[in-house]
This record gives C-alpha cells, sequence and structure tokens, in this order.
C-alpha cells in the first residue's frame, strides 16, 4: 500500500490551503502529520480519501485519485474522525462493526465472526453489546477504530485520535496504535502521541512541507518546531533538543 502525491494544491476561495506538496509513504509506515492549526494536516486526509477535489496528481495503491476508483480508493483506507460521535450511529458496537462489512458483501454471519476477532484482538470484548451513548470518551474512540479495523483495511488515517483522552484511554490507544500491523498516518497536536507511534514524521507550514524525515530527529529539533509555531513534545522539553 503506497499513498503518493505528487505537486498537489488545494484552496478555499483564494486561500490556499495545500501548495505543490509531494510526498509519498510505503507499506508499513508510521506517518505523522504535524503543524500548526491550519497547516494543512486535516486537508492531506480528505485528499488522500478522495473528499475533495485538487489540483497535481494523488495515488494510492497504485489507483490515480480519480471518481471510478474512489470507491475501491476508500476501501483500502480506513479513517478515524476527531469526533467519535460521528462516526459511531448504530446502536451498538457491534452493529457498527458488521455495517460496512455487510456493505460490502460478507454475509451477517462472516460480518459478526470478523467483528468478535477483531474486538478480542484489541481486549474489547466488553463493548460488543455496548449502546453508544454509555460509553465513555474513550471507550469511544476505542470502538471507533474497531470498526475501521473491522473494514480490513490496508491503512488507516486518523485525526486527532488523542483528543480528550484521560492519561489510562491514552496509554491504551498508544498500545493499540502500535500492535496494529497496518500503514498509519496519524494527524495531531499530540506531538507525545506522534513520538510514541511514528517512526517518520511530514512537518505542515503553511501549506507546504517544511520537514520529512525521522520522528525523533525531527521533534527533538527546538529550532526547527519553534520556527513553525510548534513546542517539543512534554517528554522533551526539559532535555536539550538535537538543535
Amino acid at each position: 500500500m503506497m499513498i503518493e502525491f505528487k505537486d498537489v494544491s488545494f484552496s478555499y476561495g483564494e486561500h490556499s490551503v495545500l501548495d505543490g506538496v509531494s510526498f509519498s509513504i510505503n507499506a508499513g509506515e508510521q506517518v505523522g502529520l504535524i503543524g500548526a492549526n491550519g497547516a494543512g494536516k486535516s486537508t492531506i486526509m480528505k485528499a488522500a480519501l478522495g473528499l475533495i477535489t485538487c489540483a497535481g496528481k494523488i495515488t494510492v495503491d497504485g489507483m490515480a485519485m480519480e471518481r471510478e476508483n474512489l470507491s475501491a480508493i476508500r476501501k483500502e483506507l480506513g479513517y478515524v474522525l476527531q469526533d467519535s460521535d460521528n462516526q459511531m450511529f448504530m446502536p451498538t458496537v457491534l452493529e457498527d462493526m458488521i455495517f460496512g462489512p455487510i456493505n460490502y458483501g460478507l454475509s451477517r454471519k462472516d460480518a459478526e465472526r470478523l467483528a468478535e476477532d477483531t474486538l478480542q484482538r484489541l481486549g474489547l470484548e466488553y463493548l460488543k453489546n455496548r449502546h453508544n451513548h454509555k460509553m465513555s470518551g474513550g471507550e469511544k474512540r476505542m470502538a471507533a477504530i474497531a470498526t475501521i479495523l473491522a473494514m480490513q483495511p490496508k491503512a488507516m488515517l486518523m485525526d486527532e485520535p488523542s483528543t480528550a483522552l484521560d492519561p489510562q484511554n491514552r496509554r491504551t490507544l498508544i498500545n493499540t496504535l502500535n500492535s496494529l500491523q497496518v500503514t498509519k498516518i496519524i494527524a495531531s497536536h499530540d506531538l507525545d502521541l506522534i513520538l510514541d507511534t511514528c517512526d517518520r514524521v511530514l512537518l505542515l507550514s503553511d501549506g507546504k512541507i517544511a520537514a520529512d524525515g525521522k520522528a525523533d530527529e525531527i521533534l527533538r529539533d527546538k529550532a526547527l518546531l519553534e520556527g513553525n509555531h510548534l513546542e517539543l513534545p512534554l517528554c522533551l522539553s526539559g532535555r536539550p533538543s538535537m538543535k
């Protein structure tokens, strides 16, 4: 699974959000998208899913981002929204998890088996019959991830996955992300989360890529981060940066 952007640009009216962005993400990579508000992180997510039309070229698993390929592309990509309430819409977690696989042609029996296997793998069996309105924010977040995994995507795109999580649920999220054997792209202001879960970082600034490299190097570069309106991860704030 490769995701490739070549000279991709996008504007809202006269406001440029992405300006000639180029990068490629290979199968199995764990990539963090970081940047100040308005840098273009969420726009890249939307572009990768074909939710917006951009100038330039985007390919996913060799398929060009064109109307006739959108269904196949979206089947390969799992998208975890920032607000889990917008993702969980069926009465129970199980019903949410089987909705997508059934729509893609699985029998209800096979979809339920897949959902149960996914919950077991994540240690979330206790959520199977839980009503969505009776879950905590952390439980909803984990259930949303389970729902996407039940679709068996080749890559997962996540927008601010640690938002509103307490420390225990945040740690559970990190452990879960690190256990997943799929390509992951995580957009977040939580740089400690990025440091814990990603091996590569794309730093966006004013719609352009300001840096692309190893997470441990970029997230220790105080001058680079501060020059792009970010700060060192909290876990590194008391240590000397690399530059």
